[in-house]
């Protein structure tokens, strides 16, 4: 009942008497009563606001049962499991301290020669895995175990010889180990009002400041943690497991300088197996990872051959309104490094409907968001069903205009790239005339202090002259022509000065202007 429906179990276990029963059977003699008892006292304490009804209760017969002589090491481990779980019933909270300081780390340390000892059996190492799972959730114990190298690396190495039913210690002490558990983080106006109204507030322990996080993942990398990861992730089913795995793999590629040995190692191969299986959160925990090692390495040594395509859907999973502001702005940064690998690549993200996804961000009011969703459209337009998209019945192109006239350069940049390559059509060149202050916008565009922008300006003005005269006309009677003489005579860019001059050349072989003497 207890690992099942836990609200009937917990109704049982405050009944009179039952308590009561449960220390008769630990004292008893008989192996299975005491494992039983046991048991039961540990299933208890899985609710926090449960583990203070019991500790009274429990922590004495769990001592007992640990110091006692008279029973089997499959008992004594389980006890000791017991005390650790109570020992860490506050969670990260520093604040709470259900034993003495230290306790905690003495108990590490009782656990571990369970865990690391090959002659125990595999229930009794099990065990070991998940109190060690539990314990690690306590700073203190964190460094400690750091600080133990040889420890630290048996842990690891031995996560490889498993049995599957294991993995979810492992994976926990990992998780632990990197922080990157689940934190539920309350607005600070709350936390301001909690503590005025003198409740209690959870502190965060000093040994689990962003520093000592960052050195223990940089250990655990050192001493291969992501082999055991890879191999852990190839072999469970359990849907929990993989979303430990998971946070562990975002947590490992945080810094990008650790992301190219994650990748040597088969890490990104592990996580695209992990963004397309298991449960919604750990399939997202994963599809970031595959984002952040997208975005600062080449996709085609990162995801070599197939990997490329598959990696396509789980970045798109993470263009969704649920998904955080970062997720969100990674997905497109991965997604823009991933257009420009070939045209098979750039067929799978319309396959997989990325496109309207990608589009929706352009109207973010984020400047980084829709920054980046210009730039992966930039990558994007080359493909054939993309540039044909933009032809269609729609304001696409008139959109693309619009941004164009934005403060953010590198904004108007991917922006206009993109224009640049629809200017070769002429539908797409009178579409941007749709906008009534096209003119000005070109204008603007072909005197910005960025030389990228104005070489994209004076590519889209040329090709809107030759496309069609009467577009031609209305560029030779505004100020944009004044702006091509002076570029195709003063500028310092050669590239400008010949985009200017091809542009007047155009205008003089429609006899719109006089020829231009180079």
């Amino acid at each position: 009942l207890l690992q099942g429906p836990f609200d009937v179990g917990s109704e049982m276990i405050q009944r009179d008497g039952v308590m009561e029963i449960m220390v008769a059977m630990a004292a008893s003699k008989d192996e299975k009563l005491q494992i039983v008892s046991t048991e039961a006292i540990i299933h208890t304490a899985s609710k926090k606001k449960h583990c203070l009804g019991v500790l009274s209760a429990g922590v004495p017969i769990l001592k007992e049962l640990y110091k006692s002589k008279n029973v089997t090491e499959r008992v004594r481990v389980r006890a000791l499991v017991g005390l650790c779980k109570f020992g860490c019933y506050g969670g990260t909270d520093a604040s709470i301290r259900a034993f003495a300081e230290g306790s905690n780390i003495r108990l590490a340390s009782e656990i571990r020669r369970f865990l690391l000892n090959a002659q125990k059996d595999a229930d009794i190492r099990k065990w070991a895995a998940e109190g060690l799972g539990y314990l690690t959730l306590d700073a203190d114990v964190k460094e400690a175990l750091c600080e133990d190298e040889e420890a630290l690396k048996a842990v690891i190495q031995t996560a490889k010889t498993m049995d599957t039913s294991m993995y979810y210690g492992y994976a926990s002490i990992f998780v632990n180990l990197t922080n990157s558990y689940y934190k539920d983080e309350p607005p600070k106006e709350l936390v301001d009002l909690a503590r005025f109204a003198k409740q209690h507030v959870p502190e965060e322990h000093l040994k689990d400041a962003p520093e000592y996080v960052v050195k223990r993942v940089k250990l655990l990398l050192k001493l291969g943690v992501v082999t055991s990861l890879v191999f852990m992730s190839n072999k469970t089913d359990s849907n929990a497991v993989k979303e430990l795995l998971s946070r562990t793999f975002l947590a490992l590629t945080e810094n990008e300088k650790d992301r190219g040995l994650i990748i040597q190692q088969g890490g990104a191969k592990a996580c695209i197996l992990l963004a397309n299986n298991g449960n919604e959160e750990g399939k997202t925990q994963a599809a970031q990872a595959l984002a952040k090692i997208a975005i600062t390495n080449n996709p085609e040594i990162a995801f070599p051959g197939q990997r490329c395509l598959e990696v396509v859907r789980p970045l798109i999973q993470l263009l969704h309104v649920e998904k955080t502001g970062l997720q969100n702005f990674e997905s497109l940064m991965a997604l823009t490094n991933l257009a420009q690998v070939s045209d098979s690549v750039r067929n799978r993200i319309v396959k997989e409907k990325g496109i309207p996804a990608i589009e929706n961000y352009l109207f973010e009011d984020h400047d980084m968001i829709r920054r980046a969703a210009a730039e992966c459209m930039c990558n994007l337009i080359v493909n054939e069903e993309v540039f044909e998209s933009h032809l269609r019945e729609n304001d696409k192109v008139k959109l693309l205009t619009v941004l164009c006239g934005m403060e953010d350069p590198d904004l108007v940049q991917a922006c206009a790239g993109t224009l640049a390559i629809l200017s070769h059509n002429e539908i797409a060149c009178k579409k941007i005339t749709a906008l009534k202050s096209w003119l000005e916008t070109l204008q603007q565009m072909c005197l910005s202090e960025r030389t990228q922008i104005q070489h994209r300006a004076l590519y889209i003005t040329g090709n809107m002259i030759a496309c069609d005269k009467d577009i031609a006309i209305k560029i030779i009677e505004s100020k944009l022509l004044e702006i091509l003489m002076v570029l195709s005579k003063e500028a310092k860019d050669e590239t400008i000065k010949e985009l200017a001059l091809k542009a007047l050349h155009e205008a003089a072989e429609m006899k719109l202007i006089k020829p231009v003497a180079h």
